[in-house]
């Protein structure tokens, strides 16, 4: 197995850019309403061999019922009719680059790829999430979470306030430091006069120095959970007796990693040769 320091530094250049929790395997659902713990990771020489952060789901807030005995209003999603194209979430560290002839000539399948974007990382290592034609489903307001929050039994739990599905996904992180990736979706146009309930299409990257995945869901059914946010308490709000009584419930803040930024090495920057085709999931949300 590869060292998981790899899938770590994804989910912190992420979450510090977006302040949203990568799902480094998008397969696995996530819903809106899931609730359960972060594990505290240990700090110290060679931390990522002890117990490291993972969101581990004990519940959902629905299905319990306890949305309803909280007065905690169904998820709305937003976006499901629309077609706005990719979205694309970026470490801070990197900057939009125009996509060259060099890199098209590199790697063809560039030229044909209808939506396609170029990326250069400053400094350090860096991370791309792309998702295709995604939804977000989201509690609103999320304070309204946080009287349930509040009570005894839910001390230390995070809540899952946010969801992105979509149907085409793909991520990167790279292996070298300063480096550029261009990255595309390509679309096979429909053969005429043959009905065809899948999509041809596949996503395309220039830069081998680095873990890339991507998958398609050619039904075009969105069945992909790449990106979510967890909200929680802090120990502050809880001693403060804020518990939503206010007229209108304050936001609640984001839960945030149980590690410090984490700094590289330059054993950091050496990938298994293995890596592109086993990973290991720090997010583990049983059913």
């Amino acid at each position: 197995m590869p060292p998981p320091n790899h899938e770590r530094l994804f989910v912190d250049l992420i979450f510090r850019s977006s302040r949203k929790y990568p799902n480094w395997d998008p397969e696995v659902a996530v819903a809106v309403g899931d609730y359960g713990r972060i594990t505290q990771g240990t700090r110290g020489l060679a931390f990522w061999k002890k117990n490291r952060g993972i969101f581990l789901k004990e519940g959902n807030i629905y299905k319990e019922g306890l949305a309803q005995s909280y007065d905690i209003p169904e998820a709305i999603e937003h976006g499901a009719s629309s077609t706005e194209g990719i979205t694309w979430i970026t470490s801070k560290n990197a900057r939009d680059i125009s996509l060259e002839a060099s890199v098209a000539g590199q790697t063809p399948a560039l030229v044909q790829c209808g939506v396609k974007a170029a990326f250069k990382f400053m400094s350090g290592r860096g991370a791309v999430l792309a998702m295709d034609n995604d939804t977000i489903s989201t509690i609103d307001p999320p304070g309204k979470l946080r009287r349930l929050l509040a009570e005894p039994t839910m001390k230390g739990l995070v809540v899952v306030s946010e969801v992105h599905r979509c149907a085409s996904y793909a991520r990167f992180l790279s292996t070298q430091s300063g480096a550029t990736v261009a990255m595309g979706l390509s679309v096979e146009p429909p053969i005429v006069n043959v009905a065809a309930a899948s999509v041809d299409a596949k996503w395309v990257h220039s830069s081998n120095a680095g873990n890339f995945k991507a998958k398609v869901n050619k039904s075009g059914k969105r069945a992909f959970y790449p990106l979510f946010r967890l909200v929680a308490l802090t120990d502050n709000d809880v001693a403060s007796g804020l518990r939503g009584e206010l007229d209108q419930d304050p936001p609640l803040p984001d839960a945030n990693p149980p590690w410090d930024p984490i700094e590289e090495t330059e054993e950091d920057l050496v990938m298994d040769p293995k890596e592109k085709r086993y990973s290991e999931l720090d997010f583990i949300l049983p059913g």
